[in-house]
C-alpha cells in the first residue's frame, strides 16, 4: 500500500535510507542530510511531498518530490528490491506529477542508481557533482520519455 509519509514515520524512513548514505555522502556534511532531524524538517516542508510503500505495516519503500517536479527521496529496501517495488512507487508518483502535466522531473542520482533511473527514462544531465557533502550525478526526465 502507498500512503502519504506521517512525521511519524521519520524513524522508519531513516533506517531505510540508512544503508545507502554511504553511496553518495562523501563527509558528515552529507550524511546530516539523511538524519531523521533532518527527515522530519523534510517531511514538514509543504513544496514537499513524500510517500511510503508499506507492506505487513512496515515501509519498505519511499519516495518524495518537491514542487515542481524534482525528485528529492527514492529508496527501496535493499530485501525487497527486484520485487517492483520501485516501478510501483515511481509510477504513483509520475501519475501525481501527471496531473500538474509537469514537462519534466529531476533528480540528483547517486552514482549507483544511475542505471535504475536511466529504466524510468532519465538521462544524465551532468558529470559526477560534489557539493553540500553528497557526490551525485544529475539526471533529467523529459515528458516524452518512456518509463
Amino acid at each position: 500500500m502507498i500512503r502519504i509519509a506521517e512525521l511519524s514515520d521519520s524513524v522508519d524512513i531513516q533506517q531505510l535510507i540508512q544503508p545507502y548514505i554511504s553511496d553518495f555522502a562523501i563527509h558528515a556534511e552529507g550524511e546530516q542530510k539523511f538524519s531523521q532531524s533532518a527527515l522530519e524538517r523534510l517531511l514538514q516542508q509543504t513544496e514537499v511531498h513524500y510517500f511510503v510503500y508499506e507492506r505487513a505495516s512496515k515501509i519498505i519503500g519511499v519516495i518524495a518530490y518537491r514542487e515542481p517536479t524534482h525528485l528529492v527521496h527514492f529508496f527501496v529496501d535493499q530485501a525487497y528490491q527486484g520485487q517492483g517495488i520501485g516501478r510501483l512507487l515511481w509510477n504513483y508518483l509520475l501519475q501525481r506529477l501527471e496531473d500538474g502535466n509537469p514537462q519534466q522531473v529531476s533528480v540528483n542520482s547517486s552514482c549507483n542508481a544511475v542505471a535504475v533511473y536511466k529504466k524510468f527514462g532519465f538521462e544524465c544531465i551532468s558529470d559526477v557533482c560534489e557539493f553540500g557533502g553528497l557526490r551525485f550525478i544529475k539526471m533529467l526526465r523529459l515528458k516524452s520519455s518512456c518509463a
